[in-house]
């Protein structure tokens, strides 16, 4: 169990626990995500828990759950895969979905899990704030179209994702489990594209700096409800610059909002692969 203090109260976060708390999850999901989606129903949720994963959700003094997540076991028992994140649209702002992070952190470590994987959508800035630059967690694998058409808040354009990777136990989530550093931004780092009037304008494909600046949409969610041509050809930018240099060795290290969001993309050594002597 993990507490967090918030300027409406004292939460609580925890394993959820039967049917009825599993049901709370159900109805916390379409809350967020909407009622053209599907949830994952309580009969996943109890599957899931009861193999190995975790279920958990945080709750206001009065037992309301208003904030949910659960992961998965995966075939190599260090490793589970992260779902589902989810907060009530009137608790956000209190630092509810970091608190279940560290709390599914806390809870990992304690069964012998060293590594968190979970899927993003590598254009909303608001997730990468929280994924990146407050959990630490990075990224060196693009997944193009990953989940295929899908309704809510992908409304049925492309649903690309970046494959995170989430080290428990490193130095540096070990340090940000004590605190983010200010946001100091990436100034050394050298530019892969240009945004003017929100738009993406153009984009290199030839550089070899050590550090390289992706910049963002702001607020591609409501840009995605407004104009979904332009949060199109966000997308397909995108794409093509992630791809490019993910498979020149760059890995997304970090993200900034200083002068609008961007990751920082930083070249990897070089993984050389020895072949067994026979």
């Amino acid at each position: 169990m993990r507490e967090l203090d918030t300027s409406r109260g004292k939460l609580t976060l925890r394993e959820l626990a039967g049917a009825r708390e599993m049901v709370e999850a159900e109805q916390v999901q379409l809350a967020v995500w909407g009622a053209d989606t599907y949830p994952e129903c309580k009969e996943v949720l109890i599957a899931v828990q009861f193999s190995g994963g975790l279920v958990a959700g945080a709750f206001a003094p009065d037992g309301r759950m208003v904030g949910f997540s659960f992961s998965l076991p995966t075939r190599e028992p260090e490793v589970q895969h992260s779902h589902r994140l989810a907060v009530l649209p009137e608790w956000r702002g209190q630092g509810i979905g970091a608190a279940l992070k560290w709390f599914q952190r806390d809870w990992c470590l304690e069964r012998g899990v060293t590594l968190v994987q979970w899927t993003v959508d590598p254009l909303r800035a608001e997730n990468a704030e929280l994924n990146i630059r407050h959990l630490g967690a990075s990224s060196r694998e693009y997944l193009v179209d990953y989940y295929g058409t899908m309704q809510g808040i992908d409304s049925g354009a492309p649903t690309d994702r970046l494959l995170v990777d989430w080290p428990l136990a490193s130095p540096r989530t070990a340090a940000l489990a004590l605190g983010t550093p200010p946001d100091a931004g990436f100034a050394d780092a050298e530019p892969v594209n240009v945004v003017a009037d929100g738009q993406p304008t153009a984009l290199y494909l030839g550089l070899t700096a050590p550090r390289l600046l992706l910049r963002l949409p702001e607020r591609f969610t409501r840009l995605a409800d407004n104009d979904p041509q332009l949060a199109l050809e966000w997308r397909l930018h995108s794409r093509q610059l992630f791809l490019h240099y993910f498979e020149r060795g760059y890995a997304l290290t970090g993200f900034t909002r200083v002068g609008g969001p961007a990751y920082l993309l930083e070249k990897q050594e070089e993984r050389h692969h020895v072949t067994p002597a026979h």
